[in-house]
């Protein structure tokens, strides 16, 4: 008699790991848990740990371990939140460990033809529209000027010397240069997109970024959202966040450069930009023209660039910054204080502090020392 074929055993999807899989299944989770395991980061550690992770993916992902009580949000005064692993999110680390490993050994022999990996970007480049000048010959050199200035009131004195050892690519942002005045509120991570971008459009693959002011965070974010990019930074006279001084200087900035008084703008920016030394070894007529010089040389969209300057802030970018970076920190700024300078140096991993002796302005009052400052260390540091 033949034997009765035996009935396939029934497929049941298992519960548990449904229900697993309904919290892991989401890109980037895994990966941000595995990424907490090391110790609590802020969002900006994390979003500059995980480089191909948009910002809001990243909040959304966040937003949901916490709703599935994986991780917590804490505030540790004075500082940012800290994003923290719970006791069921550590549970899990050994399965993402084991998941790591088999990556690791399936991906050991290439399956594709072998060659040097294309860099995948932190962000998406947008096209490069802002105005620039390039100069030079060399390594790539990306400029990112003060609010209410240009490349050119900015790097002018120093450009020449800059171009002999670079390819230097300056930016405009918007109501600067050439570049058409903007129609809403600036961003920071337009504007160092935008920086990237025009070098970018230039042929530079990789190169170093000055940032002077304003420009100090436009060039962090530069370097936090397009690390693949950026060897190198240099900021000078410059802030991670709003003080106290900013809160006070910075609207009444803003308030004369709405108004229709440009040389009673140029007497505060002059007072409050040039150094203690420089502003009192001017005599009566040569304090008059550095303020006619000044007010004639006001972007028109200064208000728009003073009115980012006080939202502007990088604190949570600075501590994932990989690229060898230089403070140079002007030691009589009225604008910006030696504490912030102090601040940027100690909070950016291995970055050098130096001090020049002027007010808010070396390229007028230390020009050569400044080019020095910046070449020197551009040159021990492959930029």
């Amino acid at each position: 008699m033949a034997a009765r074929p035996t009935r396939p055993v029934p497929l049941t999807a298992d519960a548990d790991l449904i229900a697993a899989f309904e919290v892991l299944g989401q890109k980037w989770t895994g990966i941000i848990l595995h990424t907490l395991a090391t110790r609590p980061a802020r969002y900006g550690e994390l979003s500059a740990a995980i480089a191909r992770i948009s910002t809001k993916m990243l909040a959304d992902r966040l937003r949901e371990l916490i709703e599935t009580g994986l991780v917590t949000h804490d505030q540790l005064p004075p500082g940012p939140a800290t994003y923290t692993l719970t006791a069921d999110g550590r549970a899990l680390l050994p399965a993402l460990e084991q998941i790591r490993c088999w990556s690791r050994h399936r991906t050991r022999t290439p399956r594709h033809s072998p060659g040097k990996a294309t860099p995948v970007p932190a962000h998406p480049l947008p096209e490069a529209t802002y105005a620039r000048t390039v100069l030079g010959s060399g390594p790539g050199l990306a400029l990112a000027h003060g609010a209410g200035s240009s490349i050119d009131n900015t790097y002018g004195p120093i450009l020449e010397g800059l171009a002999a050892h670079h390819t230097v690519v300056g930016v405009d942002y918007p109501g600067s240069g050439d570049t058409p005045r903007a129609t809403a509120p600036l961003s920071l991570d337009d504007l160092a997109d935008q920086l990237v971008a025009g070098a970018v459009a230039e042929g530079l693959e990789t190169f170093a970024v000055s940032g002077y002011s304003l420009g100090g965070p436009v060039a962090i974010r530069a370097a936090a959202r397009h690390p693949e990019r950026v060897t190198a930074l240099v900021l000078t006279a410059t802030f991670p966040y709003r003080d106290n001084r900013l809160a006070l200087a910075l609207p009444v900035w803003r308030k004369l450069a709405e108004s229709d008084d440009p040389e009673l703008l140029a007497e505060y920016l002059t007072m409050m930009a040039l150094g203690a030394d420089a502003l009192e070894a001017m005599p009566d007529e040569q304090l008059r023209q550095a303020v006619g010089f000044t007010a004639a040389g006001v972007a028109a969209g200064t208000p728009e660039q003073a009115e980012l300057a006080p939202r502007a802030d990088v604190r949570d970018d600075l501590p994932g910054i990989q690229a060898p970076t230089l403070v140079i920190s002007t030691t009589q700024d009225r604008f910006t204080s030696t504490r912030l300078h102090r601040r940027l140096a100690d909070t950016i991993p291995r970055a050098q502090l130096v001090e020049l002796p002027t007010g808010h302005l070396p390229m007028v009052e230390r020009p050569d020392e400044w080019r020095r400052l910046i070449t020197d260390f551009l040159g021990r540091n492959g930029g």
